[in-house]
């Protein structure tokens, strides 16, 4: 009986319009421009073409890309004419780059919806490869303003993860915090435990990742180690420190429970600042993997790890940093900025009054009084900021819960009328 071999996938109409201009492209322009290679497709439908672009003539700056006389590059064309190409290195020599996702992907497009465009072919996009590779070597890129740059680059996010919130200043130092579950969809990050469900979990330091961190445990515990060396590791060279602060943690969280831990990231441009923040979790068998040998080694001396522990993959969870030294309000430049901080208070939480306390709370008061006797009733529903939920509540008691559904952070107090 033979054996069939699956026909070769072919490329798409817009691909093969693409191969074409760039064939005619790179005739036009020898040996600045040079096919060195045939097409490949592959069985997503991507094609990719090896090029080389001459980068000799391009002016260097000091802190700068290096580039060589010549620097080859594959460009990876989508199936689809709506995705924009894509330019990859063969090699890592670019991490560390601004805008170098990774370590072998150029961003050439920021936000392609916009900066794309479909019917142009592919001279723009060589021509934006030139313009990347000259701003490069001239150092113009500014890597405190890459967005992740510390960590390859690009968002690490598993989906059907939590977020977990930070508003707490982090520190690039090894710490313990807390993780507190406030609904299924939100974790917050506290120096403190808020109650005894509170997750043990630790702040561990890294140095800038920018081959990113991984998605299995064996992979973030080699990178991690990689970036301290400062050289690339072996892949069975895992992060001792690492290794030992999340066998420690777990070894004070109860078992079946996940394990979640915090990166600190130092940002290699500005390493004074505070650190990128990435937050990640084993699942529940590998962090009881995990305290099954630190009880029986100290976590200091785990050494090598079972296959179990070493490919348990890592969920991501989407963080959001609300720092106040890394983020900063929308409104702060808005004329409800003068409401910061402020003491405010309500007289009348109807038609207007519920409106506007809730507008002066997102603004950034520290503290309201609401005043209004008043019960709610559904006919207040068509115009009031209720719901059905405070129907019978008076309107002050049921306006501060609605308000501190918003900022869980206000002080609201509830002014009682005087007697008739």
């Amino acid at each position: 009986m033979t054996k069939h071999k699956s026909p070769a996938a072919r490329p798409s109409l817009s691909q093969r319009r693409l191969l074409e201009e760039l064939t005619a492209l790179a005739a036009a322009h020898e040996p600045d421009l040079r096919i060195t290679g045939r097409p490949r497709t592959d069985t997503d439908g991507l094609v990719t073409i090896p090029i080389s672009v001459c980068t000799g003539g391009m002016p260097h700056a000091p802190g700068g890309l290096q580039l060589k006389e010549s620097e080859d590059f594959l460009l990876t064309l989508p199936a689809t004419p709506m995705m924009p190409p894509q330019v990859r290195t063969p090699h890592i020599r670019f991490a560390g780059t601004p805008h170098v996702l990774q370590g072998d992907r150029l961003c050439l497009y920021l936000d392609p919806a916009r900066e794309w465009d479909p019917a142009a072919g592919i001279a723009p996009v060589i021509n934006r490869l030139w313009q990347w590779l000259t701003d490069a070597a001239a150092g113009r890129f500014d890597p405190a303003t890459a967005l992740y740059h510390p960590v390859g680059g690009v968002l690490h996010h598993t989906p059907g993860t939590p977020t977990v919130v930070v508003r707490e200043p982090v520190s690039h130092r090894s710490a313990t915090a807390w993780l507190t579950q406030r609904t299924t969809d939100r974790f917050d990050l506290t120096s403190a435990p808020a109650d005894s469900h509170s997750h043990r979990t630790p702040i561990l330091p890294a140095d800038a990742l920018p081959l990113g961190a991984g998605s299995t445990f064996a992979e973030l515990l080699t990178l991690t180690h990689s970036a301290a060396a400062h050289t690339p590791q072996p892949a069975d060279a895992p992060s001792p420190a690492l290794l030992t602060a999340l066998a420690a943690s777990a070894l004070r969280n109860p078992e079946g429970t996940a394990q979640y831990f915090v990166l600190a990231v130092r940002h290699p441009a500005t390493p004074a600042v505070s650190p990128f923040l990435l937050a990640g979790h084993l699942p529940p068998q590998a962090g009881d993997t995990l305290r099954r040998l630190a009880r029986r080694a100290a976590p200091s001396r785990l050494g090598s790890l079972p296959e179990d522990l070493a490919h348990a993959p890592i969920a991501w969870c989407y963080l959001s940093d609300e720092r106040a030294e890394v983020t900063t309000r929308r409104d702060t430049l808005r004329p409800v900025r003068a409401f910061q901080d402020c003491h405010i208070h309500i007289w009348g939480c109807g038609g207007i009054g519920s409106w506007a306390a809730e507008m002066v709370a997102r603004a950034g008061a520290s503290h309201l009084t609401l005043s209004d006797p008043g019960r709610v009733t559904g006919g207040l529903l068509v115009r009031q900021n209720y719901t059905e939920h405070h129907i019978g509540m008076t309107k002050a008691t049921a306006l501060a819960s609605h308000l501190r559904a918003i900022r869980d952070d206000i002080r609201i107090d509830i002014a009682t009328p005087p007697p008739d």
